[in-house]
């Protein structure tokens, strides 16, 4: 039986969330942060959220995604670094080597499982502590049945480290709420009417392997072209110099980022645009993600990236793996099993005119190899 924490602890008005003492590089998995935030602002509306991003990089959730945190979160702290090794950081914490030593947190959430840095954070004063690192072993409480201890999706993980401190399943909003000010852009640039289907071709870390053949987009393009869809090309600051073949080769397409070469990769707008595509392709990146956040019903392709692991927060998604197709390579997805995705996904729709709905502390992906046929 589940107890409602936040209910029996109305008093809880100050939450320290930790994430890392490394480097804040990941847009994508700053974008699967969103929906944690999200769920303890429901579960604590009293409280003032303290977040520590790491100690070096973007920072994307006080800075280029700010809009989408929207206040929520009144103070990141960026200088608490803190080792992973318990020989290092415990003498740290028994000398009080960080201001953090003088404060006290009602709630304290753990998002990481380095025993170190666990350990550490449990000598800061607090009233509350809560931790995945050894299943629990060293939390307050655990994620109320029937959630599990260590499910393989991070959004899951994140949201149960939620229901844990809550002591209930906590509901989030799926897609991510969205200023009104991104939606009136994206209106602009993608205006109601056409069937719009989105295509983001890069990833944060293109010499990873993890982008399907630039061929492979083009060739999707031209086949939604032939069915009178309107493709839509999501391009970062890193693959600018895609848009002008990309261009030639798909004349019907939009690029709605595309104001100069600096208006590339507005990871906002991408959030926005996404609630106005009725199916979207992406590779396991930052953009991906992002249009997930937004309501795309999304086309999510894998190759030394896992989805059981990272699957976006969406919707509805249909995650490709290569390995379902004989190899480690993305390039072994086949365009028609992406094509049929995306048939799938056209059939769900836009999330234009519907309202955002409550869902639970758990992830509905489905995997699917044999799409085609």
């Amino acid at each position: 039986m589940s107890v409602d924490i936040s209910s029996s602890y109305p008093q809880i008005r100050s939450l320290l969330v930790y994430i890392t003492s490394d480097d804040d590089n990941a847009l994508g998995e700053n974008v699967l942060k969103l929906p944690l935030l999200l769920a303890l602002e429901r579960a604590f509306p009293a409280a003032r959220i303290s977040w520590v991003p790491g100690t070096s990089g973007a920072f994307y959730l006080r800075e280029a995604l700010a809009p989408l945190v929207a206040g929520r979160i009144a103070e990141f702290i960026t200088d608490l670094w803190i080792p992973t090794d318990p020989r290092r950081s415990l003498p740290l914490a028994w000398r009080r080597a960080h201001p953090i030593f003088e404060r006290h947190f009602d709630l304290i959430v753990d998002t990481q499982r380095y025993l170190g840095r666990t350990l550490f954070l449990r000598r800061v004063p607090h009233r509350r502590f809560i931790s995945g690192t050894w299943r629990y072993f060293w939390s307050k409480a655990r994620p109320p049945r029937p959630l599990p201890l260590r499910p393989p999706l991070l959004v899951d993980k994140l949201l149960g480290l939620a229901a844990a401190a809550a002591g209930r399943s906590v509901a989030v909003a799926n897609p991510i709420p969205l200023p009104a000010a991104l939606r009136v852009r994206a209106a602009e640039v993608l205006p109601a009417g056409p069937i719009y289907v989105g295509l983001a071709p890069g990833a944060g870390n293109k010499d990873r392997g993890k982008c399907w053949p630039l061929d492979g987009f083009i060739a999707l393009a031209r086949r939604q072209a032939d069915r009178g869809r309107v493709p839509v090309f999501l391009l970062g600051p890193k693959e600018v110099e895609w848009a002008a073949p990309l261009r030639a080769a798909v004349p019907e397409a939009r690029f709605p980022e595309q104001r100069n070469a600096s208006g590339f990769g507005e990871p906002c707008l991408v959030t926005a645009l996404g609630e106005r595509l009725s199916a979207a392709v992406a590779n396991c990146s930052g953009t991906g993600h992002l249009l997930a956040a937004g309501g795309a019903p999304m086309v999510s392709l894998y190759g030394p990236t896992r989805p059981e692991k990272y699957a976006p927060f969406a919707r509805v998604v249909v995650c490709l793996k290569a390995q379902d197709y004989g190899s480690e390579r993305i390039d072994a997805i086949p365009l028609d099993a992406v094509e049929a995705a995306v048939e799938r996904q056209v059939a769900v729709g836009p999330l234009l005119g519907r309202p955002p709905s409550a869902v639970p502390a758990t992830a509905d992906v489905r995997f699917g190899a044999g799409l085609a046929g």
